[in-house]
Parts: C-alpha cells; structure tokens; sequence
C-alpha cells in the first residue's frame, strides 16, 4: 500500500527495537556530572520520573523500566503500531512502573496532559532531526512542560557536516516517493538501484562527495524499516549544534555537555593547530560548531536541562561515588576505541589495574581513581581513560545495589523467547546497570533453550535445544557444543553479576 504521512512523516512502517545506552538514567547522571553539573537525582536509589517523546517500539523504555523499579516510565509515540507493541511488551513481561500514550507532539504543545506532569528524565533519540520545522516548534514547547527543575533532557540528533554527502541520496529518494504511488519499502530500492546505475556510471558526484559512496554502502546493510524512517519524512534535517540550542532555548533549556563519553576529550585529543583554532572562537556555540566541522560530526547526543538550574555543580565527591561495573573481558595488549573522531589506541598498562579491579565486582569510581596507575595518570587524563572505556562497552556505570531482579527476569525470558520466533531484539535488561546489555541473536536463543531448561543443562543437551544439531534460523550461525559450553561457563556467570539472569 502507498504510504502514509502524518505531518509529513513517512508512517508507513514500524520502527526497530534497538536500544541506546545513552538514554538510561545513570548514563544521563554521569554526563552531566563529567560536564560539572549536577545529576538530576541525589542517589542512585532514588525514585524519578522519566519520559520518552517518540518512544519507537518502546522496547527501550521497557528494558529501563525493568532495570529501574524505582522509576515511573511514559512513552509517548504517534504511531499506534510503537504503543501497542510497547503495551503488549509491559504487559507480558509484568512491568507496572511503565505506561504508553498516543500522542501528537502538536495537540500536547497546545495542551500539556495534566496527569503527565514533569519528569526528572526527558529523552529523545533520533527523531528531532526527523520532523518539520513546525512540529519541532511543537516538540520544543513540549519540553518545556516536561522537564522538572533540574531534570536533564537527551536529545539525539542526525547533525551536520557528516550527513552532508548524504543529501542527493535523500532528495531523490523523497522525490521518487512523491512522484510514484509506489510503498515506501519499493521506494527505497528503487533509489538504491538508481544510485547503483550512477556509480557504475561514473557520476561526478561520487567523486566530488566521497561520503556518499560510503553512505550508499551502509544503506544497502540496513532494514527496509530503518531506512524508511531515515530518508523518506519531509522533515528530514541533520541540524548543526547550534540551531538546536538555539531552538530549545525557546523552551527554557540551556546545554549542559554531552553524552557521547569519548568527545568529552575534545577538543584536548585533536592536533594542536586544529584545537588552537577551536579554543580562539567568541563563543561556545562557535566553538562546538566549529569542533563538529574538524571532526565530520554526524551524529550529537546533547544533554540539557532548564537554564535556571543549569548553574548547578556537582563536586568531586558525587562523581567518585558512581559505580561502575566490567561488561565485558579484555584480551590483548592494547585496546583500540573507534569514536566519533579518530581511532585511539590504548596501551595495556593504561587500563589493566581498571578492568582488574572491575573483574572481582562494582567498583566505585573513586575507587578506581585510587588505583595506583591512575593516581599516576593524574585524575583528569584517568577520568578519560574510563570514559572511554565506557564509550566501547567495556565497563558500564551502574548502581551499588542492584535492583531486584524480578521484572528484569520476566522481561528478559520475554525478549528470549520473541528472538527464537522472528523478533530481531538486542538487548536484555541488566538490573545492576539500571540500563541494558548488548546481546547477539545466538545469546538470545540459548538463553531462551537455557530458561525452557530451567537452567538444568549441559553444553550438548542446549546445543539440541537450539534446534537439531544447532541448526540456526535463516540468517543466524549454528549453536555447536563449544559455543553453548562458553555461553554456559562465561557468558551467564557475566550476566549474573550484570543482574540480567539470577
């Protein structure tokens, strides 16, 4: 069937069920208090409120709201699909601090739900760069009604320069869509079709615009889904940092730093010339602009919070006391983290004492500031080596006493088994994280083999669990006995102390 907009946005399919890290409540702390401002709750432990404003499938909300029983969670997405699905994930994974509501960014600007009321966590991903100018309005004037004094609002946004070499890809797939009646889904292979013929043609535009010849190759390895919500809204619009904050300043937000750990480096990492040239700029939005030009940003995740309580300071002792927690081993003797603006490599003496420390247990940050290779290091340069090994999922900011377990349980065993029958999840919750863990889909079908067991099982018995003889589904590898045994002796004893499994 042809597609269908609402206000201007490509309706016509349902979003994926990925999960930013980015958005969980600890996360969200940490970058503000890294930025020198101070976290939106006093401790770990303390009740919130937290909303989402174009929620997707809601499958991130659910992990959080699992993770975190002491939170109350609001979903809210235009797409009667996203909330359902949401709702039916709540429900069958007996989540009570959670709700969805249908909701259009334009009718809540013109009147704010009473029973919604403001939120300590109001988040965003993707969709701000998404919508037309008029319905960003909107959307802004919906953050000023949510956000609570000294609440902290993530907002996730295609930025620019990076997206420059994208450009003709969009314009001519929005063009074909509104000269053909043709599903959004044909669409987009037409267009990629058509590139193809450009490029094997010698157009002067992939030559003049290297990124788009990267930008089409990435295209061909996404879902139909994504790219649907990607290229096809009239709104699409990478925005510049500084339009941004000068737009939900309009809502009485004022910036606070960012989420993305690793450019918490920047502009100290970049060579001297290029950090001089930064630093000589008038003001701060300059600066960040200007930053976002030397390193090709495509992508901002920008923290914010109401102007009269961005003045707020965290101390020192605030962020010693976070947790953090090893998500997963380290081999080798270096570490190389790709970011947003090089690649860094790091030695392993840089980080050994912090993954050891890590590897019996939580560790407050205070503590692994403590470590003698880091007092070494001197605090600042050891803060940067555990943001980055935050940036690559090594280590994970969590709480000092995990919460219970048992909506996590429920919610986990759920996505389990949904992965076995076709749902393309990602992520588990982990209760010691407050957030979620990153799974493959051969974790997720031998958890679900392992919880049919009862976690009665040896390696051979969850190997035919899996199927015969580990026969994978379409797309997937193969269960053998030795990939059941690691998950068996590795991966579980991990996810025990992550809280994602009893």
């Amino acid at each position: 069937m042809p597609s269908v907009d609402f206000h201007g946005y490509d309706a016509s399919a349902g979003y994926t069920y990925g999960f930013c890290p980015e958005i969980a409540p600890d996360w969200l702390d940490l970058a503000a208090t890294m930025a020198g401002s101070a976290p939106a709750r006093a401790s770990d432990d303390a009740p919130f409120r937290y909303l989402e404003l174009g929620c997707g499938q809601g499958m991130g909300l659910c992990l959080l709201a699992a993770a975190n029983p002491q939170g109350q969670f609001v979903g809210v997405d235009f797409l009667p699909e996203h909330v359902d699905h949401g709702r039916a994930v709540a429900q069958a994974a007996g989540l009570t601090n959670i709700q969805f509501s249908d909701g259009d960014f334009v009718a809540l600007a013109q009147q704010w739900p009473a029973a919604f009321g403001q939120f300590d966590y109001v988040t965003l991903h993707g969709v701000y760069s998404w919508i037309t100018p008029p319905v960003r309005a909107a959307l802004v004037r919906c953050l000023g009604h949510a956000t609570a004094p000294g609440g902290l609002v993530y907002i996730g946004y295609n930025a620019q320069p990076g997206w420059l070499g994208s450009v003709p890809f969009r314009h001519i797939s929005r063009l074909l869509k509104e000269e053909s009646d043709q599903p959004s889904e044909a669409v987009m292979q037409a267009s990629i079709a058509l590139f193809d013929q450009l490029a094997a043609g010698g157009a002067n535009s992939f030559r003049i615009l290297p990124g788009l010849k990267s930008r089409l190759a990435a295209v061909k390895r996404q879902a139909n889904n994504y790219l649907i919500h990607e290229y096809l809204h009239e709104g699409w619009h990478p925005l510049w940092h500084s339009e941004v904050a000068k737009e939900v300043a309009d809502g009485g937000l004022a910036f606070v730093g960012t989420a993305s750990l690793a450019e918490t480096l920047l502009p100290g990492a970049l060579p001297p010339p290029l950090r001089a040239t930064i630093a000589e700029q008038a003001s701060s939005v300059l600066r960040m602009d200007v930053q976002d030009l030397v390193i090709n940003q495509s992508f901002r995740r920008d923290v914010f919070r109401p102007a009269t309580s961005s003045a707020s300071v965290a101390s020192d002792a605030v962020l010693d006391a976070m947790m953090l927690h090893l998500l997963k081993p380290v081999d080798g003797d270096s570490l190389t983290i790709a970011t947003s603006f090089s690649e860094i490599t790091l030695q392993m003496p840089a980080y050994a004492e912090i993954v050891a420390a890590l590897g019996s247990g939580a560790r407050s940050m205070g503590d692994l500031l403590a470590l003698p290779a880091m007092r070494q290091q001197g605090r600042p340069n050891a803060l940067q080596i555990i943001a980055l090994l935050l940036h690559a999922r090594i280590a994970g900011i969590g709480r000092s006493a995990p919460a219970p377990i048992q909506a996590v349980q429920g919610l986990n065993q759920f996505i389990a088994n949904g992965s076995t029958r076709g749902r393309r999840y990602d992520h588990l919750a982990a209760a010691a994280l407050g957030s979620a863990v990153a799974v493959t889909p051969d974790d997720l079908r031998l958890l679900d083999a392992w919880l049919a067991a009862e976690g009665r099982t040896d390696a051979i018995s969850l190997t035919t669990a899996c199927g015969a003889d580990g026969a994978p589904a379409a797309g997937d590898t193969a269960i053998t006995p030795e990939s059941a045994a690691v998950f068996l002796d590795q991966t579980l004893e991990r996810w025990r102390k992550l809280g994602v499994v009893a």
